[in-house]
């Protein structure tokens, strides 16, 4: 069982849920509690806001694998937070030859957890990735690159079709091994960075739209443009 995150469920500023597997918790970070994205989103974004890592190791949108992320004790902890924003990135351990059902499977249980999410009745926005790209060498994981694509595009169709807000991080991070680990799997911090700078400015135009929703719980409702290189 994955080691649950404590959640700040009385925090008065916007509270953020970043869900997701390795690729979100930050597997192979020296700094992990450091560099993973959530925590970098964390330190752009501010005193404001408060930000959740979800995300837990080689866990699947599949629920017929052993690490199903969607288990009871990870959803309770989902809806007790009651978080404005869902950031969601899960996908890439399904492409993993072990754990691949069918394309049909895969569609059906992704729609599931998109449904879930709209369900929160504080109604959260919800930020969806697609997988990034995998670089790997195959001795270290069963990944299948050709199924990756399928789940790729099966997460583009059905975001789309729900007019989910979505980063294509797979088009991203084409060509991009710059931003990996030495398993070319996982981020490096540059890459944990990377996908954090663009989290956060999906979250300010919206938060930005929504300015009246949230400006009594902003301390200052001007949100600053920051560099990729700060």
């Amino acid at each position: 069982m994955a080691k649950l995150p404590i959640a700040k469920n009385d925090f008065k500023g916007i509270r953020i849920a970043c869900v997701g597997d390795s690729l979100t918790y930050g597997t192979t970070l020296l700094k992990r509690k450091r560099d993973c994205y959530p925590s970098r989103l964390q330190r752009i974004l501010g005193e404001d806001y408060d930000v959740l890592n979800m995300g837990f190791a080689g866990h699947t949108v599949n629920p017929y694998c052993d690490k199903y992320w969607a288990k009871e004790d990870v959803v309770n902890l989902l809806e007790d937070y009651r978080p404005d924003y869902i950031i969601f990135m899960l996908g890439t351990n399904d492409s993993r030859e072990h754990n691949w059902t069918d394309a049909k499977t895969f569609e059906k249980e992704y729609k599931r957890l998109i449904n879930f999410f709209k369900s929160f009745s504080n109604k959260p926005c919800i930020i969806a990735m697609t997988c990034p790209q995998v670089f790997w060498d195959k001795k270290l994981l069963d990944i299948n690159l050709d199924i990756l694509s399928q789940i790729v595009d099966i997460q583009r169709k059905v975001l789309s079709e729900n007019k989910i807000p979505c980063l294509d991080i797979y088009e991203l991070t084409k060509n991009r091994e710059d931003l990996y680990s030495p398993d070319l799997v996982h981020f490096n911090p540059k890459g944990a960075k990377f996908v954090a700078f663009n989290v956060y400015y999906k979250i300010i135009e919206d938060v930005r739209a929504k300015n009246k929703k949230y400006k009594d719980r902003l301390h200052s409702p001007k949100c600053q443009k920051k560099s990729l290189t700060a």
